[in-house]
Order: C-alpha cells, then structure tokens, then sequence
C-alpha cells in the first residue's frame, strides 16, 4: 500500500488531540522539556512560530508575556485548527523558505522539529536572518542523528537502531549515517510517513555561523525521570540516548 510522505493535513486533527492530550511522550518527556530549558526571556517580544503545526506551543509561550505571538506553518489543516483553538494569535499558511513577513519582523523565533523537515537549510537560515530584529534570537529543536541516523538490524531476533562498523573489517561495514546530512523516511504505526533530513551538530553549527548567527546554547535531549512512572521502557532507551538536539542562536551583524 502506498501512503502520501508528508501528508500534514490528513493527520493534524489526530496531532492536536495527542498533543493536548499528552499522548505524545517524545514531544511531552523529551522535547518540550529541552527547549523550555532553553528559553530566553521573550516578554514584551515578537514571536514567530515556525513549522507551527497546530500550534499548541503557543499557549506555552503565551505564558512568558510576549508581545504578540504569530504561527506559520505549510498546512492549511493544521493552520485552521491553530486559528480556531489559539483566536489570540495570528496564523498564517505559508512556507519557510519564503516567509510572507517583511524584515526585522521578529524578536524570538522558536521552532520544534520543523527545520528537520527541509533540505535546503541554508536557505531557512537566510530567511530566518532576514525577518529578526536586530539581536534576534531563535531557537529549534531537530531530530539527532543518535536516533534518527541509525540502521536497523535484526539480532537473535531482536531489533535494533544501531550506528557503528565491525570491528577488524575492511571498512566496508558501517552501520548509520551520523556525519551526513541525509534523507530519512519514517513509517508510524498510524499509517503516517515523514520524510526528515538528519545531519550531525557540527552541520548546524557551520550552517549557523555562516548564516551570521552565534550559538549561545546546545542541548542533547535526555527523557525527564517523569516518565519513569508513565513507561519505564521509553525512558530508560531516550534517558541516555539522545532523540533531539536543540539550538539557541542569535542574529549578528553581516
């Protein structure tokens, strides 16, 4: 059977419901509780949300006192739900690589597993340069190679998400792709596929610097003992393996 890569619309109503619902334990136990980690004071600042989906994290940001919240994201589905759910914010359809907004929009930036999505990276970056105030800062959260990089292989009967090579070889057996920034197609047991392209820390630390940001925080993601109670399972594999990696960078003159 053949399923649509990136079908945003088809799932958004599912998403809100699993979102809201804390259904979502890498987004509730690992995600959110690195970037809220990360967060700068943003009161009395212009938010973007970009690749907002529908748009839960802006009730989360709201509670910081900024200024004016404003969401962006590709599908018309997700944006309508985010309209219909946040009618103190503002939302628009639209892509990131060509952002509707004029320059120096923006004071914060904050993003959540979006960029991850794009390929043209650069190009993100340059529009993200183009619509902060000066001393703008952004912060994204991506998938980390650790996880999203490996190779599957089967062992005594057991899967596992493996990066590494065999040991004495003629370096023709290495498993995982963790230096390059690749392609990866992701099947979830509802039926959804994404499509994600994965590269290491060091990618976006050049792409940052060269793009006129400087990276004023890094994290690797580690599941919060929370979790511990709700699925032992889940948290003992992402307590020590990393899922995400996220980003705080600010904007520097050209």
């Amino acid at each position: 059977m053949n399923f649509k890569v990136n079908d945003y619309d088809k799932f958004a109503e599912k998403r809100h419901f699993e979102v809201t619902n804390g259904m979502k334990k890498s987004l509730r136990f690992v995600e959110k509780p690195m970037m809220l980690s990360m967060l700068p004071n943003i009161e009395g600042k212009r938010v973007l949300l970009l690749g907002c989906g529908t748009a839960e994290e802006s009730e989360m940001l709201s509670k910081y006192n900024p200024k004016k919240i404003t969401g962006i994201d590709i599908s018309e589905k997700s944006i309508a739900i985010a309209k219909e759910s946040y009618p103190n914010c503002g939302f628009y359809v639209g892509d990131m690589l060509n952002l509707p907004f004029k320059e120096n929009e923006f004071d914060f930036i904050f993003s959540s597993l979006a960029i991850t999505h794009v390929e043209d990276k650069d190009k993100v970056f340059k529009e993200l340069y183009r619509v902060l105030d000066d001393n703008g800062q952004v912060l994204f959260s991506v998938g980390h190679p650790m996880r999203f990089a490996t190779e599957k292989i089967n062992y005594n009967g057991n899967n596992f998400h493996v990066i590494g090579f065999e040991a004495g070889s003629d370096g023709k057996q290495v498993l995982g792709k963790y230096m390059s920034h690749t392609k990866q197609v992701n099947h979830f047991k509802d039926n959804e596929v994404l499509e994600e392209f994965i590269a290491p820390p060091s990618y976006y630390f050049e792409i940052l610097k060269n793009n006129n940001f400087v990276v004023e925080d890094f994290k690797e993601s580690r599941c919060i003992d929370e979790c511990k109670e709700i699925d032992e399972a889940y948290y003992n594999r992402f307590h020590e393996i990393p899922q995400f990696m996220g980003f705080l960078a600010k904007k520097t003159k050209e």
